[in-house]
Formats: C-alpha cells, sequence, structure tokens
C-alpha cells in the first residue's frame, strides 16, 4: 500500500516565526559546526529552519535562542532537508529536550 505522506495531516499545526537562532551539530561531512540560522515556522514539536549546512536526516543539532540575557537551548533530531534557495536548505526538526542557560 502506499501512502502520500503529504496527505497525512500534522499532528500539531505550525505558525509562522522568524527569529535569528544559533544552530551546532555535526555536518554531513562529519565536522562540527556552529552557525547562525533563521527559523521559518514552528510548533510545539518541532520548527522549520533556514541553514547553510549540509545536514543528515536524524542528525542531531542544538538550537539556541538568545532572549534578556538568557538562553534556551533545545536539542533536537533533523527529520527533513530541503533545498530552500541557492544558499540554504529547509531543516526540519523535531525537538527532544529543552533547557535555559
Amino acid at each position: 500500500m502506499n501512502i502520500d505522506t503529504h496527505t497525512i495531516p500534522r499532528r500539531e499545526p505550525r505558525f509562522e516565526i522568524k527569529l535569528p537562532v544559533t544552530v551546532s551539530g555535526i555536518a554531513k561531512d562529519g565536522h562540527y559546526f556552529r552557525r547562525p540560522a533563521e527559523t521559518l515556522n514552528g510548533s510545539t514539536e518541532g520548527m522549520g529552519l533556514l541553514l547553510d549546512q549540509e545536514l543528515d536526516p536524524f542528525a542531531a543539532l542544538v538550537i539556541s535562542i538568545s532572549r534578556n540575557e538568557q538562553v534556551l537551548q533545545i536539542q533536537s533530531e533533523v527529520r527533513h532537508v530541503t533545498p530552500f534557495d541557492k544558499q540554504r536548505n529547509l531543516v526540519g526538526v523535531k525537538f527532544r529536550k529543552m533547557a535555559f542557560v
């Protein structure tokens, strides 16, 4: 049986949210990276990031969001990588754990 995953509704609705973040993890080439990115959308379970880094599906990432002298760090997992424009990919991540540092 063939199921078109584009017709399966998401568990949580997405909302547009654009804010600067810092993303770190292990790139597709096996090297550690830490670089700025921008969020495109989000939900209570994950978000879409615009990132100029090549990543493998299921790679672990840490997303850091700075606000008023606090940093929210979100451990996440790459769920999909889709070309967005000439420089960046749309990286969909699923949240794993969050902590203020």
